[in-house]
């Protein structure tokens, strides 16, 4: 299936993030330096330790009244928050006005309207999407937000610290037109039938968000799918915390081959192999999608996990740069398989009535992973690095072994849904 075969929201969807990404990817992962140069390091640190916490709070609401109030309503405040935030921060550092602390606050504001509208955007595309199409979906999603990021690295990095003002006046436009866009050309899509009287107790709009995520995190499968996510994740977060680090303690003056003249230090390496990840996924991700498709082989998918840990893990302790350069290859080929089949196995999890509620605690895995990996930093002070490699080995096949353990009970749901079906 292609892009322009898929259902109208998707594909406004996809459009629009990839231009919201590029403008909040030119700004918000800039912004750790400008409030250290501005408010100092240490309150650049705390805001960033209360925007991820901002995000994983406005995450559960958002996700909890994404299936009380519909999708698009929680869009259109999520959006309409962003549009505020990124207008006063427009203002806030205009030629005529300048204020670092406003600008902070609105940054975390904006962090809060990522939380409010994502579980409703993950559950939009499981709402109009069949088993069929998601695999193809989740690919050109992926691949669109690694382009946008990708495309806003360089922009950034280039016009960041001379043109703010432009950037965000610019992004304030965008985020005018996505909640244009929102509210003038998509659809509500959240289901309205149930299925028996269970079902639409469990759906009544009058329950409390309490017991709707105590419901979510009663789910045994569910949950273990979280753990295992978020141990699988962390293994890579290490290249901007313990591997970017030790990278740049270790390596100085290095030649690329052995005997080679050419060298290179740690730090460079860093941005190398970085690098090297974004453009592989950019130009690999069609490529390894045309491979896959029609193909849900679960063992894939856990072999393809192994590649992606055991390629991070040659990174936490290998000291030559062009064999760091072959296994970030090797886990990035493993990361473009698992992701789309491992997205693709969420559906299965997540209940008709609770979408966006089950989607708001998965949208929290790579902030919870974050945390994870920079505890891997105070750890990988204390253990060398060979023993930080067989921690984090250890860490990502503990999370394989999670996934696989939920895998045959999904198979035999599968089986009796189909056999009902039939």
């Amino acid at each position: 299936m292609t892009f322009f075969q898929f259902h109208p929201n998707v594909r406004l969807r996809i459009a629009l993030s990839f231009l919201t990404n590029i403008l909040s990817n030119m700004v918000i992962p800039f912004m750790s330096i400008y409030f250290a140069r501005t408010l100092g390091t240490t309150i650049a640190g705390t805001a960033t330790t209360i925007s991820i916490a901002v995000a994983l709070i406005s995450a559960t609401i958002g996700g909890h009244y994404a299936d009380r109030v519909g999708r698009k309503k929680m869009m259109l405040i999520g959006e309409g928050v962003a549009l505020l935030a990124y207008t006063i921060m427009t203002f806030a550092n205009s030629p005529i006005w300048h204020s670092a602390a406003l600008t902070l606050i609105m940054t975390v504001i904006s962090t809060a309207s990522w939380g409010l509208s994502k579980p409703a955007v993950e559950a939009m595309l499981i709402d109009v999407s069949g088993p069929d199409t998601r695999k193809a979906i989740y690919r050109i999603n992926y691949w669109s937000n690694n382009l946008a990021i990708s495309v806003a690295g360089m922009i950034g990095g280039f016009f960041f610290s001379d043109y703010l003002f432009e950037l965000l006046f610019v992004a304030s436009g965008m985020s005018l037109v996505a909640l244009l866009v929102t509210a003038f050309f998509m659809a509500e899509t959240m289901p309205s039938e149930v299925t028996s009287v269970e079902e639409e107790a469990r759906s009544s709009k009058r329950i409390s968000m309490y017991h709707r995520y105590k419901e979510v995190l009663s789910d045994r499968r569910f949950l273990i799918y979280l753990i295992s996510s978020v141990l699988i994740v962390s293994v890579e977060m290490n290249l901007n915390g313990y591997i970017g680090i030790r990278l740049a303690q270790d390596i100085h003056h290095t030649p690329w081959f052995p005997g080679m003249s050419a060298t290179i230090d740690g730090l460079p390496l860093v941005g190398v192999l970085r690098t090297e990840n974004t453009l592989a996924v950019v130009l690999l991700s069609l490529f390894v999608g045309r491979l896959l498709k029609g193909n849900s082989d679960t063992r894939m998918m856990l072999f393809a996990m192994f590649l992606n840990v055991a390629g991070y893990t040659y990174l936490v302790f290998g000291s030559q740069p062009i064999m760091l350069m072959l296994l970030m290859l090797v886990a990035t080929i493993g990361e473009l398989t698992y992701v789309p089949l491992k997205q693709s196995l969420l559906v299965q999890l997540v209940p008709d009535h609770a979408r966006s509620s089950y989607m708001a605690l998965s949208s929290m895995t790579n902030r919870v992973a974050i945390m994870l990996s920079g505890l891997n930093m105070i750890i990988g002070g204390f253990l060398p690095s060979g023993a930080m490699a067989l921690f984090i080995l250890l860490t990502g096949v503990a999370g394989i072994g999670l996934l696989a353990s939920i895998l045959p009970s999904l198979k035999e749901s599968e089986q009796k849904v189909r056999h009902a079906a039939v």
